[in-house]
Parts: structure tokens; C-alpha cells; sequence
């Protein structure tokens, strides 16, 4: 071997040993705070309320209340996914043939749901929204609408919609504008020039080269809209059915049941990683 492979192979290992200290933190931080009690929460699932080891709490996932939490946070998540998608994808197409200071004040003004809590956004609902809200005594005065049967829209499923599309279709904003920046807008004007109408256009250049971000966001859209809790438990308390705020209910003052809590709360990260694992699958065979 001569003397250049061997200061070769030693600036590789240097290089790649570098990588692994710059590494090393994340790793640590993912073990401390994600994998160890993920892990921790998978072996006591497999207990009963007595300590002893037991599938009871897997089987209690298949009682009716149980199965209807999941069936509603899966129809509210693929909701709020497909409507953040629609509306995302749209507003971000907007604000990327915006130009300048427009542009930057469009993409920050859209970004700032993002910065807020899921509390945060439920009481900023209630001001505005509630009895006594701002805007529901506006209309008051203008339509004379009733504040009590205006807002208790507000604390029901079509409430909840509206409040995660409140920081569902940031996300997709963000994730879109991108996409609107790698399409090649002369694929389209040459396509405009030998006749091809809007609808073509679409189906044939847009969205094939559109699709990848539009799967990724969807997915990120519904992983978010199935752990979210805090915006359903400050608007709906624990009077709508979902799985996060049934896991809450087996921890609270009202239920404890711990090791019920953790088997609901595996289910919930299996759906979640199930739809990303789905996704990954599609995406390779594109």
C-alpha cells in the first residue's frame, strides 16, 4: 500500500470520527428523551393495574369506546390532512409568484400559528370566537346574530376542524413553497403554446412534479393532527371522543390507569409511524 492510499484511509477515518462526535449529542438526546421511555412505556403497557404482567390493557383496545376514540382522531386527522393540503397548496401557490417585501410579509404572517401553542391557539379561539368574543359581537351588531348558538359551533367537532386548520395549513404553506420553486414554469408555458388546457396542464406537469411534497406534507399533517391534545382539551375538555384526550382521561384525577394509558399511547404511535412507513413505500416507487 503506498504512502498516498495510506494518508487516504487515515483522512477518512478522521473525517468519519469527526462525524460521529458531531453526532454523538443527538444520539444521546434522542436516547435520553425519545427511545428510553418509549421503551419505558412499552413494558409497562404489558402490566396490569396490579403490576403483574398481563395483555389486559390490549385488550381493552378493542372496546367500543376505545375503537370510536381512534375512529374519530383517524376521520378528524384525515380531515383536517386533506383539507390543510387543499387550502395549503393553494395559498402557498399565491405566495410564491408573490414578489419582494410582499412575499417575506405573506410567508411571516403564515408562519406564526406555528409559534403558538396548541393552548394558546384554543384561547385565542375563545376571544374571538366564544360568547363574548370580539368578532361574535361584531356580527352581533351587524347581523344580530345569537352569540350562545354562533359560538357553541365553536366546542363541537366542526370547532376543532376549524381551530387544527389553523395551524395545519402554516405547515403545508411552508412545505409547498418550495415545491413552487422547482417547477419548471416553461414546461408549462410550452404546453400552454400547443394547446393543452388548464386541466391537462395540471394533471400531467403540475402535480407529478408537485406530488412528492403534497405526500410528505399529508403525512406530517396527519401525524400532528393525531398526537394533538392540547387544542381539543382547552376547546372540547374531554366531551369529544379522541384518542390523545382519551390517553389524557387514564391519567388524570378522574381514571388513573397508567399502564392503559401506555398501551393507547403505543396504538397512537403505531398509526402515526404505520402512515409514515406507508409513505416511504410509496415515494420509493415513484
Amino acid at each position: 500500500m503506498g504512502t498516498k492510499s495510506f494518508r487516504k484511509i487515515k483522512l477518512f477515518e478522521k473525517e468519519k470520527g469527526r462525524e460521529i462526535l458531531l453526532l454523538a449529542p443527538l444520539f444521546i438526546l434522542l436516547m435520553l428523551f425519545l427511545f428510553i421511555p418509549f421503551l419505558s412505556v412499552i413494558k409497562e403497557s404489558f402490566y396490569d393495574s396490579f403490576g403483574k404482567l398481563s395483555l389486559i390493557n390490549y385488550k381493552n383496545i378493542f372496546q367500543k369506546s376505545y375503537m370510536e376514540a381512534l375512529k374519530n382522531s383517524l376521520s378528524l386527522s384525515i380531515a383536517t390532512s386533506l383539507l390543510g393540503v387543499i387550502f395549503g397548496t393553494i395559498i402557498s401557490f399565491y405566495i410564491s409568484k408573490s414578489k419582494g417585501m410582499i412575499r417575506e410579509w405573506l410567508y411571516t404572517i403564515t408562519s406564526l400559528p406555528l409559534t403558538f401553542s396548541g393552548l394558546i391557539i384554543a384561547y385565542s379561539f375563545m376571544i374571538t370566537l366564544g360568547s363574548s368574543g370580539t368578532l361574535t359581537l361584531i356580527l352581533q351588531k351587524i347581523f344580530g346574530i345569537e352569540p350562545l348558538e354562533f359560538s357553541s359551533y365553536l366546542y363541537t367537532w366542526k370547532g376543532l376542524t376549524v381551530a387544527y386548520l389553523y395551524f395545519q395549513i402554516p405547515r403545508m404553506i411552508i412545505i409547498m413553497i418550495s415545491a413552487w420553486g422547482n417547477l419548471d414554469w416553461s414546461l408549462v408555458e410550452a404546453a400552454e403554446s400547443l394547446g393543452a388546457g388548464t386541466i391537462t396542464i395540471i394533471k400531467r406537469i403540475i402535480i407529478p412534479v408537485l406530488w412528492p411534497s403534497i405526500l410528505a406534507g399529508s403525512v406530517l399533517l396527519f401525524a400532528v393532527s393525531m398526537g394533538a391534545y392540547g387544542t381539543a382539551l382547552a376547546l372540547t375538555g374531554v366531551s369529544v371522543n379522541i384518542l390523545p384526550l382519551t390517553i389524557y382521561t387514564q391519567v388524570s384525577d378522574v381514571s388513573y390507569n397508567l399502564p392503559q394509558a401506555d398501551a393507547l399511547s403505543v396504538l397512537l404511535t403505531f398509526v402515526t409511524t404505520f402512515s409514515i412507513y406507508i409513505y416511504r413505500r410509496t415515494f420509493a416507487k415513484m
